[in-house]
C-alpha cells in the first residue's frame, strides 16, 4: 500500500529544499518514491512525498536524508521548526 509523507518546515523555502535534494541525488535515484512536491509561502516549506511503503520512506530517512541533513548542519532546525503528517494511501492515481 502506498504511504504518504508531509513535511511542513517553518523558516525553510524551496531553495532550502534542493539545496538537500543536490546532495541527497536525483530522485529518480530514490527507492520507492513515487511522487513528490515542494512548494511553500514566505513562512514555510511544504514537502509531500508518497512512497510505495513506510519502509521504503523510512529507509530513505535513516539512509539517505538525515546523512544529508546533519552534514550540511540542518539536523536540530528541521527537528525543531517540522510538523509532519503521515497516512497509508487508500487510492493513489498519478497521471
Amino acid at each position: 500500500m502506498a504511504y504518504i509523507h508531509i513535511a511542513k518546515s517553518k523558516g525553510f523555502s524551496p531553495e532550502d529544499a534542493r539545496r538537500v535534494q543536490d546532495k541527497v541525488g536525483p530522485a529518480e535515484t530514490i527507492d520507492g518514491l513515487l511522487v513528490q512536491a515542494v512548494g511553500g509561502d514566505a513562512d514555510n516549506l511544504v514537502h509531500v512525498t508518497v512512497w510505495q511503503s513506510k519502509a521504503h520512506k523510512d529507509r530513505y530517512e535513516a539512509e539517505r536524508l538525515l546523512p544529508v541533513f546533519q552534514a550540511v548542519g540542518l539536523a536540530a532546525k528541521v527537528a525543531a521548526s517540522t510538523e509532519f503528517t503521515e497516512c497509508d494511501a487508500s487510492e493513489l492515481y498519478v497521471r
